[in-house]
């Protein structure tokens, strides 16, 4: 009998001209091991010789789409793609990439043309209800849900079934997560961009409009947000994804402004803060064109004459009209940090500016600003004793914006032929201010505090940074004189500020350089250039550096600051673009020292 069983299996035709297979389902050890079963019952061919149980399931649903569905499906695609070709509509979009379109099985198919065909309102499942995609056992694509009608639609007729609900911005952004992020905030970038008062950002961050979109407040998070994550390790797979929504938003805000409304401070805050975010890990273009906004929006808002006459009105709140001043200052700061980088002309002049300098942050923080004196009074007076670290901060980077148009106005001197002695009574001047600014923060901030305040030690750094800039431009202007301060006595003063730089960078070492300000490594850079090619000259014998009152130090010791710098700049790339172009910069030049 089993002989004859596997015969008839064998040869799928018997004697007598009957069919292959009996009717009916296969058992499931032949579906098991992909075997043709000869359906015999109770037991089949292979179960009898292998003697075990011949077991069939007769509840296993038909295999592939129902008959003509295939045909259906294909039709629709055609028809999505070109209406793709004409309109690239938003809906279009969603409905061919969505990541939550799913192929409806063939049962949801049939049972929604079924309620059609009887007169119902076809009902469609949503994708949010279904938790994964449904994929078709012969053909393996991806396709949009079904519409309620089973024939093929023309170009013409085509409809597109209802786009579900994009989900609400941010919502991997949860509450613990929110307020990690404020702390963050508040505790690695404030120090360097003190722009709010904290009591009362929190006060804002807790009233939550009903308001659908974006909103002022919204963007101003976001941007925070984006900044702080910028400066830790722990949020890398979240950041990019909230730098673009933030950018958005913010975009999609300056479309929907209208010029009957003022300009919102969270605006120019929040495009500051995507400025910097980009200068730390985007890149140096993309930073100047969104601080370019910024800077414009400032001049929108008024910023810059925040006391002017007409403004010294006492009815608005002293804390808002102290975080106005504080956003004008780090927009002040940033462009002339720009600018110096890449040698372009300032954008927000200080001959217009009608703004105090900002108020001692403990008062600020308290809710009681003592608003400070104005720039040009600061600077004569040069005294850091009784201003701010912010106020002196400023007023090294008021020097570094002049000393930058000092050598710009020198190119055009050049340009035009007109060169004259001039330019070393501007360079006399600036000279002797920096010096002033430096000595006064040497005896009011002794170099051991200032490692505790960011903004004391950032304005160190830039002034040392500055007197090699000025180096810099008595070496490009080609002049000299006998009266004059020659450009060996600028070469001795920078090349003592990049080794103060390579002393300071090495004590900042046990602070942490997330705290340290993001334009740090360009100050980092100059000092170590200096030193590079103070060394070339050595080298080369053209610089006689004992000449001026200096004994010769020894190659080690300017090796070892050198790689001080070098080693700074190593440490803070990997979250900071500037360090890793400025390092790239070095490492590729002749003059560097061995190993690199």
């Amino acid at each position: 009998m089993a002989a004859h069983r596997r015969s008839g299996s064998s040869h799928g035709v018997g004697s007598t001209g009957q069919p292959r297979q009996l009717p009916g389902s296969a058992c499931e050890e032949c579906r098991k091991r992909k075997l043709r079963c000869d359906r015999q019952r109770p037991q089949c061919g292979t179960c009898a010789d292998a003697g075990i149980v011949c077991e069939i399931n007769n509840n296993r649903l038909a295999r592939g789409p129902k008959k003509g569905d295939l045909k259906a499906l294909r039709s629709r695609i055609v028809a999505l793609e070109r209406r793709l070709s004409v309109d690239h509509g938003a809906a279009a979009l969603s409905i061919l990439t969505g990541d939550d379109a799913v192929l409806p099985t063939p049962s949801e198919t049939r049972a929604t043309s079924t309620s059609a065909s009887e007169g119902g309102s076809p009902t469609l499942v949503s994708p949010c209800q279904q938790s994964s995609s449904v994929w078709d056992g012969e053909i393996h694509v991806q396709v949009p849900p079904m519409t309620p009608t089973s024939a093929p639609l023309s170009f013409s007729t085509f409809k597109f079934p209802p786009t579900p609900p994009s989900p609400p911005r941010g919502t991997f952004v949860d509450d613990l997560m929110r307020a990690d992020l404020d702390q963050l905030y508040f505790d690695r970038v404030h120090p360097n961009v003190p722009i709010f008062n904290q009591s009362r950002y929190f006060a804002r961050a807790r009233q939550n409009p009903c308001v659908e979109g974006p909103t002022y407040m919204l963007c101003l998070q976001y941007a925070m947000w984006t900044l702080a994550m910028a400066l830790s390790s722990q949020f890398e797979s979240s950041r990019e994804l909230l730098y673009n929504e933030t950018r958005q938003m913010l975009e999609a805000l300056d479309l929907a402004d209208d010029d009957l409304q003022p300009v919102r401070i969270e605006q120019v805050q929040a495009w500051l803060l995507i400025s910097f975010y980009e200068l730390a890990r985007a890149s140096y273009r993309r930073a100047l064109i969104s601080a370019g906004r910024a800077f414009r929006l400032v001049q929108l808002a008024r910023l810059h004459e925040v006391d002017g006459h007409g403004n010294s009105i006492e009815e608005e709140d002293p804390v808002v009209k102290e975080e106005k001043r504080r956003t004008f200052w780090m927009a002040y700061s940033l462009d002339r940090l720009i600018c110096m980088r890449s040698r372009c002309p300032l954008t927000l002049t200080e001959e217009v500016v009608c703004t105090r300098l900002p108020s001692p942050e403990l008062a600020f923080q308290s809710g009681h600003p003592i608003p400070g004196c104005f720039l040009p009074e600061a600077l004569a007076s040069g005294d850091h004793n009784f201003f701010s670290p912010l106020a002196g901060s400023i007023m090294v980077i008021s020097i570094c914006g002049r000393a930058l148009s000092h050598g710009q106005v020198s190119g055009v001197e050049r340009a035009f032929g007109t060169a004259s002695l001039d330019f070393w009574l501007r360079h006399e001047w600036l000279d002797g201010m920096l010096a002033r600014t430096l000595e006064s923060l040497s005896m009011n901030s002794p170099v051991a505090s200032a490692m505790a305040d960011p903004m004391v030690f950032f304005a160190f750094m830039m002034a040392h940074a500055t007197t090699i800039f000025m180096c810099q431009i008595a070496e490009a202007s080609g002049i000299d004189g006998h009266c004059r301060p020659t450009v060996a006595d600028c070469r001795s003063r920078a090349t003592q500020a990049a080794r103060e730089i390579g002393r300071i960078a090495k004590a900042h070492e046990h602070i942490g350089y997330f705290k340290a300000h993001i334009f740090l490594p360009f100050a980092v850079y100059l000092g170590a250039s200096q030193l590079a090619s103070d060394r070339k000259r050595r080298l080369d014998g053209h610089y006689p550096f004992h000449s001026h009152g200096l004994e010769t130090e020894s190659e080690s010791a300017l090796d070892g600051e050198f790689h001080i710098c070098m080693d700074a700049l190593r440490k803070v790339q990997s979250f900071n673009h500037l360090a890793k172009e400025h390092l790239a910069v070095l490492e590729s030049q002749e003059f560097v020292f061995g190993g690199l």
